[in-house]
């Protein structure tokens, strides 16, 4: 008789460019994104596990709902890790669609696509985004309030439904947010202000639900665990490959300590 396969935690990541995207483009084997150090933890940890990644870089706080049926209720994960918030503190003037119309991953090429691209949108982003530069450190987060509030409603109504209507009632966690480093400090002198008004927003929002499955992903005092001289965020947004392991096993950690392990069926 062909022994039973352990029953696997699935996991499953939603958010913009934080659970997507590495600095280290074409960096060393190995070097995964954080949710594939979930992934690892667990297994690490002798825990069956599949990890669904579902994050889009760019996308905003609201837009998880346009897929959260199909991918969070229809695959019944046991614990959901969202990754929002963050896209929204970047820019303080620039519209996100233009943003995303700038720097799309599914661009084609052509002789008049690549001539768009060339010599009129780049040079138009490039003047604008040096507009906001400039303006950006007196904006900081002075008209940040209704807009954070908006995202933090979302966000709650989010995390609600995933609790209530998803299979099983998922854990959930929320990524708490790293501030800018590197040169995006200087591109976006006014995102910092937005991060730590996002954070305060998501710290309130964790402890206004008092939910013992809702749990924040401490990311700021994980950075702890870095060498002084390493900087978690090498390209000024993004994680560094420790951090990012460092990331995945810590929510490795608070799965495997919530979800028991299934009693294997009697023998016979």
């Amino acid at each position: 008789m062909t022994s039973p396969l352990p029953h696997p935690v699935r996991v499953l990541v939603k958010g913009s460019s934080l659970v997507v995207m590495t600095p280290d483009w074409n960096g060393e084997p190995g070097a995964y994104t954080f949710p594939r150090w979930i992934q690892n933890g667990l297994h690490d940890r002798g825990r069956a596990c599949e990890v669904i990644n579902r994050g889009v870089t760019g996308e905003l706080t609201r837009s998880a709902f346009d897929s959260w049926e199909s991918e969070v209720m229809a695959s019944a994960p046991d614990a959901v890790v969202y990754g929002y918030a963050y896209y929204e503190c970047i820019h303080s003037l620039l519209p996100h669609w233009l943003e995303r119309h700038v720097n799309t991953y599914n661009g084609r090429t052509g002789p008049l696509r690549t001539r768009y691209r060339g010599y009129l949108l780049r040079p138009v982003w490039k003047l604008l985004a040096q507009t906001q530069r400039v303006l950006d450190g007196r904006i900081r987060d002075r008209f940040f309030g209704r807009r954070k509030h908006r995202i933090i409603k979302d966000y709650e109504l989010l995390i609600d439904r995933t609790r209530t209507l998803a299979p099983g009632s998922p854990l959930v966690f929320v990524l708490a947010l790293f501030g800018p480093g590197g040169n995006a400090g200087t591109w976006f002198p006014g995102m910092q202000a937005r991060i730590d008004a996002m954070n305060a927003g998501l710290v309130d929002m964790v402890e206004r639900l008092g939910d013992p499955g809702v749990r924040l992903v401490p990311v700021r005092q994980l950075a702890d665990q870095l060498d002084a001289d390493e900087d978690p965020v090498p390209d000024g947004l993004h994680y560094s490959p420790r951090m990012r392991r460092i990331i995945g096993d810590w929510i490795a950690a608070e799965i495997d300590a919530a979800i028991p392990r299934p009693t294997p069926p009697p023998a016979g």
